[in-house]
């Protein structure tokens, strides 16, 4: 049987290892902390339990078909509760709780600018495509030859994917109120990004933060390690 060690037990440490033993190989972990999860960990001192991050539990059925490949499901392992409000947003000069409820969040940004909340619609929508060709499409393949981006459907809709637009312009393009474009470009940040460096396809990440909701994994996220 073939040997690997991988180093760090955080998620993509951890999922490569099932994945790998799935395959065949003697797996050893290493981690330098005392429990598993990297940025995932707890730290209890006091009588209080400290989640360590990470900030969000963003896009439920990217989790859900880790598990699926194994037989498992979510439930089996820890249950999940959706956030409402999503999250809050602070301004220097205001307060912006974001609600679940799509419905709600349209009237919210008709509050803030008329007719944003028809334009939400298309850009969600938009988002959707984007969401389901760049999740499926690109990030799921294994990445081991370039063959596997000859697909059809990614070549058909390159232009829709918006790889050549910026995220910042995207936005600006249907929405003026400044709050409103903060509040759509701000996902990209939890990329290492800045919004007018980032390709207008990661209004995926929109599409994952208001459609697919914000969730909270009862026990913390090191729940999920």
């Amino acid at each position: 049987m073939k040997k690997i060690v991988i180093i760090g037990s955080g998620f993509a440490g951890l999922s490569a290892a099932a994945f790998m033993a799935k395959a065949g190989w003697d797996v050893t972990v290493l981690e330098k902390h005392s429990t598993t999860g990297g940025r995932a960990r707890q730290l209890k001192a006091g009588g209080f339990t400290f989640d360590m991050g990470p900030s969000w539990y963003w896009m439920p059925d990217v989790f859900e078909r880790f598990f699926n490949c194994f037989g498992k499901k979510v439930a089996d392992y820890y249950q999940l509760e959706r956030l409402d409000p999503s999250y809050r947003i602070y301004w220097p000069e205001d307060v912006m709780n974001i609600p679940a409820d799509y419905s709600a969040l349209k009237e919210l940004f008709e509050k803030v600018e008329t007719g944003s909340g028809e334009k939400l619609d298309k850009f969600l929508g938009e988002a959707a495509y984007k969401y389901e060709v760049g999740i499926n499409s690109l990030v799921h393949k294994p990445a081991q030859s370039l063959l596997e981006f000859a697909d059809w459907k990614l070549l058909k809709g390159i232009f829709k994917l918006d790889v050549f637009n910026s995220i910042r312009n995207h936005v600006a393009k249907y929405f003026e109120n400044p709050k409103l474009r903060e509040l759509l470009e701000f996902p990209v940040l939890f990329l290492g990004a800045l919004p007018q460096d980032t390709p207008a396809l990661y209004s995926l990440m929109n599409y994952a933060d208001i459609k697919l909701g914000t969730w909270y994994p009862k026990g913390g996220m090191h729940k999920i390690a």
